[in-house]
């Protein structure tokens, strides 16, 4: 249905930009997990041969890399809200076009376990402000990354341990791209 594709997509969209936006909050975490995510989307493109898709995941993964340099903490330079909204809609158009053997579906859930870390943190935080009856477009201490700085782990440690969430998911997708449900689990 054309009119719902669009509401879809718009959504989709949006809520990433805002997604990769939301996890801009520790210094190198935005663009660290945005690496990440594009470097498995080049894998699963390569895997499927599209070759424009994986090399624009390629180059995002790249760019990103380049940045931590000066975003990992302590950060020097900070790519603030136009930054990560751009990330975030790279990210974006990237899942659309990346396509998968199998059903539409089957790509579309390879890319939302690529992206399990924007997705979880953001349905993370804006469960607990609608929980807490707090605003949702005001910044907190409630995301993923806080709450483990709140358990005690470096700053540091906390955004490498997200990292490392981030590679799982990635690992996660690749194996499902790869050989299916069953390899996946």
């Amino acid at each position: 249905v054309p009119w719902l594709d669009l509401a879809l997509t718009v959504l989709w969209i949006v809520g990433l930009s805002n997604a990769i936006n939301l996890l801009d909050n520790m210094d190198g975490l935005s663009a660290g997990a945005t690496a990440i995510a594009a470097v498995f989307f080049f894998a699963i493109a390569a895997l499927n041969g599209q070759v424009l898709v994986g090399a624009m995941a390629l180059a995002l993964a790249g760019a990103c890399a380049g940045f931590l340099r000066y975003s990992f903490n302590p950060a020097t330079v900070f790519m603030g809200d136009t930054g990560t909204l751009f990330l975030g809609f790279l990210l974006a158009v990237i899942g659309l076009k990346l396509k998968a053997s199998g059903p539409a579906w089957w790509s579309f859930i390879l890319v939302v376990v690529v992206l399990a870390l924007p997705i979880f943190d953001t349905g993370l935080v804006t469960a607990y402000r609608l929980w807490k009856g707090q605003d949702l477009t005001q910044g907190g201490k409630d995301h993923t990354s806080h709450r483990l700085v709140k358990l005690g782990l470096p700053q540091r440690r906390a955004v490498l341990v997200l990292y490392g969430a981030a590679v799982c998911a990635g690992m996660v997708a690749l194996a499902l791209a790869r050989g299916g449900i069953d390899v996946g689990a």
